[in-house]
């Protein structure tokens, strides 16, 4: 924690305030032993604060015992953060809020690249170049390989959004976006979720416009092992730690060129009938219109088309329907079950 701490009081600053509000946080189920290493790390982080809180960079721990629940996860501590933090904003609607995890550090222009990009494009939101750092490993080391496949598998299944033409094809990583204090109330704030809470979080956000994509600096999250929550980085290298081979399984390529296909379509659908759409989409492969049925995309698209007044509205309208919660359940409908899961490394 203190490592990621020191990482952002080293960033360079220049006209901005930088506040960071670190929350340590055990539930009711969590081991004594938790417990104290928490109130161990909280004592370290006010001593920090202590000696090098100034007027350009102030650290604000804060210590959070007894959570209830049954199940442990990232989305109540972040919304806790995150509501901290908008809560010190006030009536500054255009504060800037970075969401990042107690195992990263930053570039050292990580709060300056972000402070820039938000005020010279007048951003709602935006995510943040990520790396595993594991270059330090030799290329035989089993958790190097397993990094390195995952984060392939991360760009290619962005990249693959971005091809089918989908409009929010953003990474969705906890410890690397950034929205402002209006955007965070807007949609509701952090939800309480296990997992993922980054994923529902960011879908919500997205389609408010105005998010760009910051590749001038990098956050640097551990590459480590967990099984706390049913999936995410940690998950996913353990289970791959877990296999005689190195590898992950990701989806066929040939599913997202349908949905390319499907996706360029769009415009036919506007103010037509069931039969005209019918027809409009009935070459397309068995699998996406087995999908669609069972989804009862027609009856969507009659309630989309008897509210919406013109083709721009529609298409926005379409893709909160058709959004990343249903292209996903559209891939793990169509596999395996008509097309076979592949291996990143074909990619």
């Amino acid at each position: 924690m203190l490592r990621t701490v020191q990482s952002l009081f080293d960033c360079e600053r220049s006209n901005f305030f930088a506040g960071v509000v670190v929350l340590v946080n055990s539930w009711e189920i969590s081991p004594q032993s938790a417990v104290e290493q928490n109130r161990r790390t909280f004592g370290d982080l006010q001593q920090f604060a202590q000696e090098n809180n100034n007027e350009h960079f102030t650290l604000i721990p804060l210590l959070v015992e007894n959570l209830k629940g049954r199940q442990t996860g990232a989305g109540l501590p972040r919304k806790l953060g995150m509501d901290e933090a908008v809560r010190l904003f006030g009536a500054n609607k255009s504060g800037i809020i970075a969401s990042l995890d107690a195992d990263c550090t930053v570039e050292s222009n990580y709060l300056a690249e972000i402070y820039r990009n938000f005020s010279g494009q007048k951003l709602n939101s935006a995510t943040i170049r990520f790396h595993h750092p594991v270059e330090h490993l030799p290329a035989s080391d089993r958790l190097r390989q397993a990094a390195e496949c995952y984060e392939k598998y991360l760009n290619f299944y962005r990249s693959s959004l971005e091809y089918c033409g989908y409009p929010y094809p953003y990474f969705t990583v906890g410890s690397a976006f950034a929205v402002t204090a209006e955007t965070y109330r807007k949609v509701g704030g952090m939800g309480r979720q296990q997992s993922g809470e980054d994923f529902y979080f960011l879908q919500k956000v997205f389609p408010l416009g105005r998010t760009a994509f910051i590749g001038t600096t990098c956050v640097y999250p551990a590459a480590r092992l967990s099984d706390r929550v049913p999936f995410g980085t940690g998950t996913s290298l353990q289970k791959m730690l877990g296999e005689d081979k190195i590898t992950k399984k990701t989806y066929s390529f040939e599913a997202f060129k349908t949905l390319k296909t499907f996706f360029s379509r769009i415009d036919s659908f506007y103010g037509r009938k069931n039969q005209d759409i019918e027809a409009v989409i009935s070459d397309l492969p068995n699998y996406l219109l087995d999908f669609l049925s069972a989804d009862g995309f027609l009856g969507k698209i009659t309630e989309i088309n008897a509210n919406t007044a013109s083709i721009a509205n529609f298409r926005k309208r379409f893709f909160n329907y058709f959004n990343a919660f249903k292209i996903l359940k559209y891939l793990n409908f169509v596999h395996p079950a008509y097309l076979d899961l592949e291996d990143i490394e074909r990619f």
